[in-house]
C-alpha cells in the first residue's frame, strides 16, 4: 500500500493563507481594524508613502432667506496625515543535524512561531502609536525608538507641546483642572493614588470630552448605528475600575446574570455609559517592563522613557497609567504587503532549512492640525500589584 502524504510546498501554501487571515485579526485590537472610515483603526494598502486625508467640517452661518450664497462659500478645510510603510522581517535557520536530534520537526514548528511573532509586533506598534505625541508637525513615540516609520523618542518639551495643542483631548486624573497647559510634567504631578484611579465618573467624563472637542471625535458605530466609544486600558487601571462600585453596581444588576456573561464571574469587557472598556494587558509591559534591546517596546513608557517616565511621574513619585477613548480614525495603518512567508534559496546542498516572513506597513496615530484626531488620552494612578 502506498500512502499519499503533503508536499512541503502545499504545507507552505497554507500557512500562507493563515498568516494572512492572522495578520489583521489576530491582536486585541483586530476588531476595530477596517477600511472605512468609521473603523477605530482605519486601514490602506499602498506600496509607498501615503497621506490618509481628513475633510474638516463646515463651518460659518451660511444664508438665510434671499441672500446671495455666491461669494459668501467658505473654504473646506482639508489635512493629511503622512505614512511610509516599511518592511518588517524574521526568520529561523535550521540544519539537518539539529533538525533530527529532536521528537517533532522544527522546520514546521517555526511558521506558526513566526506567525505568533508578527502578531505580537503588530500589537505592540499598535499600542506605540495609541501613546504616540506630535510637537510642531514632527511625530514622536513616547518613548522609544521603535514604532513609525522614522519616530523617535519625545523629550519633555515635545510632550508639553503635545499637551499645549490637545487642551480639549487630554485628561489628568479625574478632573480636566489637573491640567496645566503647556505642562506635562506638571499635569501628571498631580495624579496620586487617592483620587484618581480610574472609576465609573471618569469613563464618563472622558465621553463628554470626546463629544465636546473641537473638533469633536466621532464615535465607533456599531452595525445596528449604535454609536459607541472604546476605552483601552492597561490590567492595573483595568483592575481599578472593575472594583469600582459604579461599576460593580452596574455588572451586578443590568449585564446579564449568568457566569459566562457577567464580567463579576467571567473575564470579559467592561460596558458603562456608551463606553466599551476593554483590557489590553500588554500596555503595562510599556511602563514596568526592563529595557532591553531585544524587546524594544518593553519599558519604554517607563524607565525608558526620554521624557516623563510614567513608572515615577505621578504625586510622590507614583506609577500612573494611560488608557485611550478612541473613537473613529485614531489610528492609521498602511499596509504596503500582508504578511507571507518565504524559504530560503541558500541551502548548503540541501542541508539548511531557512523560512521567513515579510511584511510592510507603517502604523501612526492620526493628527491633523497638531490635534489627536480620534481620541482622548487619560492619565490615571494605577498602583503596582502590592
Amino acid at each position: 500500500m502506498t500512502q499519499a502524504s503533503i508536499s512541503s510546498g502545499n504545507q507552505t501554501t497554507r500557512f500562507q493563507k493563515d498568516v494572512k487571515r492572522q495578520y489583521v485579526r489576530g491582536c486585541p485590537f483586530g476588531s476595530f481594524v477596517g477600511n472605512d472610515e468609521n473603523s477605530i483603526i482605519q486601514t490602506n494598502q499602498n506600496l509607498k508613502k501615503i497621506s490618509l486625508p481628513l475633510i474638516g467640517e463646515v463651518g460659518g452661518p451660511g444664508v438665510e432667506g434671499s441672500t446671495q450664497l455666491s461669494g459668501s462659500e467658505v473654504a473646506l478645510s482639508n489635512y493629511a496625515q503622512t505614512m511610509q510603510p516599511t518592511y518588517f522581517r524574521q526568520g529561523v535557520l535550521i540544519d539537518n543535524e539539529e533538525n533530527e536530534k529532536a521528537e517533532f520537526d522544527l522546520f514546521s514548528e517555526a511558521r506558526p512561531a513566526l506567525m505568533n511573532w508578527q502578531m505580537e509586533l503588530v500589537r505592540d506598534q499598535i499600542i506605540q502609536a495609541l501613546g504616540a505625541v506630535e510637537a510642531s508637525g514632527v511625530y514622536y513615540n513616547y518613548g522609544g525608538s521603535s514604532g513609525a516609520f522614522g519616530s523617535t523618542a519625545a523629550s519633555a518639551g515635545n510632550m508639553d507641546t503635545w499637551n499645549t495643542n490637545n487642551q480639549d483631548r487630554i485628561l489628568y486624573g479625574k478632573a480636566k483642572s489637573n491640567n496645566t497647559s503647556g505642562n506635562h510634567t506638571t499635569s501628571l504631578g498631580t495624579i496620586d493614588t487617592t483620587n484618581d484611579k480610574m472609576t465609573a465618573a471618569m469613563v464618563s467624563l472622558l465621553k463628554r470630552m470626546a463629544g465636546l472637542a473641537n473638533p469633536l471625535i466621532r464615535p465607533y458605530m456599531l452595525k445596528n448605528g449604535t454609536p459607541w466609544y472604546v476605552l483601552f486600558l492597561g490590567s492595573l487601571s483595568f483592575r481599578d475600575l472593575k472594583t469600582d462600585s459604579t461599576i460593580a453596581q452596574a455588572n451586578r444588576e443590568a449585564r446579564p446574570r449568568n457566569v459566562a456573561d457577567n464580567p463579576i464571574f467571567s473575564d470579559g469587557d467592561l460596558v458603562y455609559d456608551g463606553v466599551i472598556i476593554k483590557e489590553v494587558r500588554d500596555i503595562d509591559n510599556f511602563i514596568d517592563g526592563t529595557v532591553a534591546a531585544s524587546a524594544p517596546y518593553s519599558g519604554v513608557w517607563g524607565a525608558g522613557a526620554t521624557g516623563d517616565s510614567l513608572a515615577t511621574s505621578g504625586a510622590s513619585s507614583s506609577r500612573v497609567g494611560v488608557g485611550f477613548l478612541c473613537g473613529a480614525q485614531a489610528l492609521g495603518w498602511v499596509r504596503g504587503r500582508n504578511a507571507s512567508f518565504a524559504l530560503r534559496k541558500e541551502d548548503d546542498y540541501g542541508h539548511l532549512n531557512g523560512v521567513g516572513i515579510s511584511m510592510k506597513h507603517d502604523i501612526k496615530k492620526t493628527f491633523y492640525n497638531n490635534k489627536q484626531h480620534g481620541m482622548v488620552t487619560s492619565f490615571h494612578s494605577a498602583a503596582a500589584d502590592a
